[in-house]
């Protein structure tokens, strides 16, 4: 296993282009240094477009070069669309199991199967269906039944990272100060699952452009 290396490329080359993703995926993948061992990580919503690291993320494009710097890592990206699918697919290495399917359907029904020898996924990454900021229900929604979905195949060592969910409050300034008169919310992609972690005492372990949990 060679993080070194991972960690070469992650810091040189992908973190400055990432921007405010680099943060959130450092986490991710320092949790995943902290096993030890190769690891399992599914994703919903695959790579789209080349070298789109600032505006999309490239999270296969990551996952691919981890796996090859930590073999025996299995990898497995879902997206309903061909069109993404053969463009991912055109982009990163064998090693990424890339599906043309309905996310939740997958996570539900073929996951466990496919995952194997792993009862457990090490890191979930949601990521597949567009929000709008300001009308985020339709994807809000879409991504609590991912994690519904797959919820026999989390555990309290899963680290589930959910894109697009940037952090708000409402806020005045005084005398030049930031003050603020609501609580912070996660929202975006992340609106509905930030609630459900919430409500079963999951603190986020990360708040930005993206959100974090862990103790599922």
């Amino acid at each position: 296993m060679n993080y070194a290396a991972f960690w070469e490329y992650f810091n040189g080359f992908a973190a400055p282009l990432l921007q405010h993703r680099a943060g959130s995926f450092r986490m991710a993948f320092e949790h995943l240094e902290k096993l030890g061992r190769p690891a399992c990580i599914v994703e919903t919503g695959c790579v789209r477009n080349q070298g789109t690291f600032t505006g999309e993320g490239q999270s296969t494009v990551l996952f691919d070069k981890f796996s090859e710097c930590v073999p025996g890592t299995i990898v497995h990206s879902v997206d309903i669309s061909p069109e993404s699918t053969s463009m991912c697919k055109s982009i990163v290495s064998s090693r990424i199991q890339v599906h043309t399917s309905d996310s939740v359907t997958f996570l539900r029904h073929q996951c466990a199967g496919l995952i194997k020898p792993y009862a457990h996924i090490d890191l979930l990454y949601l990521d597949s269906f567009d929000v709008d900021v300001e009308k985020p229900h339709d994807s809000a929604m879409h991504h609590m039944k991912e994690l519904l979905a797959v919820a026999p195949l989390v555990n309290a060592n899963t680290f589930m990272l959910v894109d697009d969910s940037p952090t708000s409050a409402t806020f005045y300034i005084d005398a030049g100060q930031l003050k603020l008169v609501s609580p912070q919310r996660i929202g975006g992609k992340g609106k509905y699952i930030a609630t459900y972690m919430e409500d079963i005492g999951a603190k986020p372990i990360y708040q930005g452009y993206q959100a974090a949990w862990m103790g599922m």
